[in-house]
Formats: structure tokens, C-alpha cells, sequence
């Protein structure tokens, strides 16, 4: 059983919708927590369609900002407990009659209210007596080293919250991967990164999960990195090659035209069946340099993404970036993939049922 928590600055953002698509395709989570989603309840109903998950819940937003959402399969008996608009409280019951609970936490961003988080954090504690885990964007550090770049952040902020959890009865669990969730202004002598987003649980959860592991994911889009949370570790199988058709997403791979133009007039004077014969293995064998391993161009940049993010310095920023804009790319060419596979009615039809669809297609 698997989560993800993402705080993806905004479900409107047209350039989310194809890495949250993948985040969901790649790792597919059970449950998917997402924070600063700013739309309402019925576009998260879309989105429930859209991603294919059974389920969702997302409490009114209060104000323009804001904004919580989690999604969940049926192959988890999962049942919301409570909420508010910065918090969801869901009862995960597991098959051996165990039951836990699962809270998707979004911190107060405003800095005025750093004490009022702390205060709701030892509120959520106290409201259960469950093993219960936490996880989501804090937006507060434990250690002075979970922030790199500008001005340290106040002692006492650190203090405040690093008390608060311990009051909560909260463990850090450690996260693998890159050490910070959290950038802005990266490329520039202004860059200052932060760990905010966390998972954190009481004794009682880590006794009944001892290999639960934590792993920071990357986003070519939002400023936030996902953090994917895995209860019991499992391998993810890998996926056989699939027979040679034409694929939409070639039509955004320059190139193409050019192909089918040199192969029709190559073959002049023979049939159309003929022609279409031969521009079909043209376009296999072009397709094998060029976008026939999608899926592994998005594994290979996800790496390097990966490994420029752990270099600090000017130069490796500026690649960091130009990574981003290139992965992008590529997920805009894995949603049409993936499109033009959709099995059911309303997936493959949704871009004349909607406007969010019909913008949607565009991606």
C-alpha cells in the first residue's frame, strides 16, 4: 500500500495535470494526498475521473487560496474521519482487522500563524488514540540544516515546531532521496531551499509498519516535490513493449512530417496500400530514435533530474532547469499516450463532454 502527498500550487495549472497523470501511472498510489489544489469540490471530481481513482474528499476552500483533496482506491477500506480546510483525518482499515490512521496535513502558510499550526498539530494528536501517521506540507523545518540559501530561519521557529511534534508523540521518518521538498529562485544568487514537506508518525504506526519507507519524488512543474510514502515496500513490475501503431504523441515530435512526406514521395507511382506499408516502417524505424522509449526518456530524465538536484551550484541549477522544461515536454507526450489507450467511454470521449477536457486535450 502506497501514498503520495504533493502540494501542487494549483489543479488549474494546465502544465500540473500531465506529471500529476504520470505521478499516478508511475507509482500508483492507493491514496493521493494533495495540498494547494485552489479549485473546488467539483473540479476535484474531474480529477478523480480523470486520474482513475474510486474516491475523493476534498473539505470548501476558505478564501481564493488553500485548498485539500485525497483520492483513494476501493482496494483500501478507507473512511474519512474528519476534516477542515488544512487537514483530512481518514480510518485505513488493513485486511488483518488493524485499523490506522491516515491524516493529510497542510500548514498554515502564513508566517503570522506559525503557533496556530503547532497548536492544530497537537489538536489532531490528541483526537485519536490509533497508530496514526501524518504526512504533508508543514511548511515548517525540524533542523537548521533542513533550509539551504538566504537568512537561517529563526531558532525559535525551529524550537516551536520541533516541540510541537514532540508533544504530538510524533517520530520524523526519514526520507530518502534528495533532502529538501521545498525551492524557489533556483539559478539565481537568491535560491533558498527547505524541507517542509514530511511524514511523521507515533510509536503505535511504526511498530505496526517497521519498513515503511519515505521517498522524495521530482516535478518538472510546482515548487514542491512529491513525497511518495510506502507502507510495505514492494518492487514495481516493469512493463512489456507494446506492438507498433501510430501514437498521437508523435505529432509534437519534430520530425515527423518530414518522414511521411520523403517516404509518400519515395513512393510514387505504387498503391496506397503500398505507400502506407512503407511509411509505416519508416516511421518504425525513426520512432526507435526518437520517441519509441518514452516511457524509458522519462525514467533516464527523472534519474538525471535527480542527480542534478543533489549537486549544488550555479551551473547545475541552470541544468536543473533546463531538465524540468525537457521532462515536460516528455510527459506532455506520455498524457497522449496514454489518451489515445484510454479504455473507458467517458476518458476517451472527455474532451467534447467538458471544457476542462477540451483544454485539457491541449496539454
Amino acid at each position: 500500500m502506497s501514498f503520495v502527498s504533493w502540494n501542487c500550487r494549483g489543479l488549474g495549472n494546465l502544465s500540473v495535470v500531465p506529471k500529476l497523470k504520470f505521478l499516478v501511472r508511475y507509482y500508483n498510489p492507493d491514496a493521493l494526498f494533495l495540498s494547494e489544489t485552489l479549485v473546488n469540490i467539483n473540479k476535484i471530481e474531474e480529477f478523480r475521473y480523470m486520474l482513475g481513482y474510486d474516491y475523493c474528499f476534498a473539505p470548501d476552500r476558505v478564501g481564493r487560496g488553500g485548498g485539500v483533496a485525497l483520492f483513494w482506491r476501493k482496494t483500501i477500506n478507507c473512511t474519512i474521519v474528519n476534516y477542515s480546510s488544512n487537514h483530512i483525518n481518514a480510518k485505513i482499515e488493513e485486511n488483518n482487522n488493524n485499523s490506522w490512521l491516515l491524516t493529510g496535513f497542510y500548514g498554515y502558510p502564513e508566517g503570522g500563524r506559525r503557533r496556530d499550526s503547532w497548536k492544530f498539530l497537537y489538536q489532531l494528536a490528541g483526537s485519536t488514540n490509533l497508530p496514526w501517521c501524518i504526512f504533508g506540507d508543514f511548511n515548517d523545518i525540524l533542523h537548521a540544516q533542513e533550509k539551504k540559501g538566504r537568512a537561517e530561519r529563526s531558532n525559535w521557529l525551529i524550537r516551536g515546531f520541533r516541540q510541537a511534534v514532540a508533544d504530538a508523540g510524533l517520530v520524523d521518518m526519514h526520507m530518502e532521496g534528495y533532502p529538501f521538498t521545498w525551492f524557489k529562485s533556483l539559478g539565481t544568487p537568491r535560491a533558498v531551499e527547505e524541507k517542509l514537506d514530511r511524514a511523521m508518525a507515533n510509536e503505535a504506526w511504526m511498530q505496526l509498519f517497521p519498513h515503511a519507507r519515505l521517498e522524495n519524488l521530482v516535478a518538472p512543474s510546482s515548487d514542491h516535490y512529491p513525497i511518495l510514502l510506502e507502507r510495505a515496500p514492494v518492487l514495481r513490475p516493469h512493463r512489456r513493449n507494446r506492438l507498433f501503431k501510430f501514437e498521437n504523441a508523435w505529432r509534437i515530435e519534430e520530425g515527423l512530417n518530414e518522414v511521411v512526406q520523403n517516404s509518400w514521395q519515395q513512393n510514387t507511382g505504387n498503391t496506397v496500400i503500398s505507400k502506407l506499408s512503407a511509411c509505416a516502417e519508416e516511421l518504425t524505424h525513426w520512432s526507435k530514435t526518437h520517441c519509441n522509449k518514452l516511457r524509458v526518456d522519462i525514467e533516464d530524465y527523472q534519474k538525471e533530474l535527480q542527480r542534478c538536484r543533489d549537486n549544488a551550484g550555479t551551473e547545475n541549477e541552470m541544468q536543473y532547469e533546463a531538465l524540468r522544461k525537457k521532462m515536460t515536454h516528455l510527459l506532455v507526450q506520455d498524457d497522449m499516450y496514454w489518451r489515445q489507450r484510454a479504455k473507458t467511454h467517458w476518458y476517451r470521449e472527455g474532451d467534447v463532454n467538458t471544457n476542462f477536457f477540451s483544454c485539457g486535450c491541449h496539454l
